[in-house]
């Protein structure tokens, strides 16, 4: 059994009198642990199919499955769980909260979570990942004083925080300089390996593509290529 299934998956978003058809009838399943890159062009699919995964939107046929449960038979909480307990989210436009600097940021999925743990292991926690994304001279300053590659460094070791089952990641390097891109690819990586984590990854970024164990490759919605490393 996979980790994540999708079946016959289609979406459909209208458009004034108009129907865009996303996705096409996708069909695949990521194991526990995969470090997947969803590739290809814009308007492909890419960043439709993580939010069914991540149960932003729900597909218009077809099933997504975690952990075998069909997500589009979640009631509300059960979702909420799900994000809390199980996804790591980072989004493209970063989503953080403007009156929080940089440590409130990144602690605030925990806090919200049901395991906040211990305070003083939680704090060595984002003390490192502060450190691993290279904002320790940032660590108390709001969004609005940082730059779009910081708050997409914040907007990472935030997804990282709650040590998640499956991190989604919608284009994490597209505002970082190449050296920064590197090191949050080998922080990913690394907590991949050490942990488990199954990373999926919208992404035009030939590193990424390069370094996943899975590749799938869309085109017009639908699967080009589907390969494992």
């Amino acid at each position: 059994m996979s980790l994540i299934e999708l079946d016959s998956v289609h979406k459909i978003y209208p458009l004034g009198k108009t129907e865009v058809h996303a996705v096409k009838g996708v069909t695949f399943g990521i194991e526990a642990g995969d470090f997947v890159s969803i590739a290809g062009p814009s308007g492909s699919g890419k960043s439709t199919i993580l939010n069914m995964i991540g149960c932003i939107d729900t597909p218009t046929e077809g099933t997504v499955k975690i952990k075998d449960t069909v997500t589009s038979s979640l009631k509300d909480k059960q979702i909420t769980d799900l994000r809390h307990d199980v996804l790591g989210f980072i989004f493209q436009n970063f989503n953080l909260i403007p009156v929080l600097n940089v440590y409130e940021n990144i602690e605030f999925p925990v806090l919200l979570g049901k395991n906040k743990g211990d305070k003083q292991q939680r704090k060595e926690w984002i003390d490192y990942l502060i450190k691993e994304v290279g904002l320790e001279e940032w660590r108390d300053h709001k969004p609005n004083e940082l730059s779009g590659g910081q708050r997409q460094r914040v907007a990472i070791a935030r997804a990282l925080v709650t040590k998640p089952v499956i991190v989604l990641a919608d284009e994490p390097t597209a505002n970082l300089d190449s050296k920064t891109g590197e090191n949050i690819i080998e922080l990913m990586k690394k907590m991949n390996k050490e942990f488990g984590t199954t990373f999926i990854f919208s992404t035009h970024d030939r590193t990424i593509v390069d370094i996943a164990d899975h590749v799938i490759r869309l085109k017009d919605g639908t699967i080009e290529s589907n390969s494992r490393g």
